[in-house]
């Protein structure tokens, strides 16, 4: 059995959440290797961090674009059901 820590769960919960927003494992070493190096390296970290959300802010807004357009499509196909 091994025993974790709350620090341990929220580090795992933390990297867990970096790879379901879709930053790349080899972001996301880079990012602990930071880490572990401490204090000093925040603004590296923030700035990866920063990079980061930037590229999720606009993969959000593509895939809103192409939400759309795919519920259009299926406007067009209930009004096409409905009228026959």
């Amino acid at each position: 059995h091994r025993v974790f820590t709350e620090a341990d769960i929220a580090w795992a919960a933390f990297v867990t959440r970096l790879k379901a927003t879709g930053m790349p494992l080899e972001q996301i070493l880079e990012y602990t290797d930071l880490w572990e190096k401490g204090d000093e390296t925040a603004a590296a970290r923030m700035m990866l961090l920063k990079t980061h959300a930037k590229a999720l802010e606009q993969k959000i807004s593509s895939e809103k674009k192409h939400l759309a357009k795919l519920k259009e499509k299926i406007m067009y196909y209930e009004n096409l059901v409905n009228s026959a």
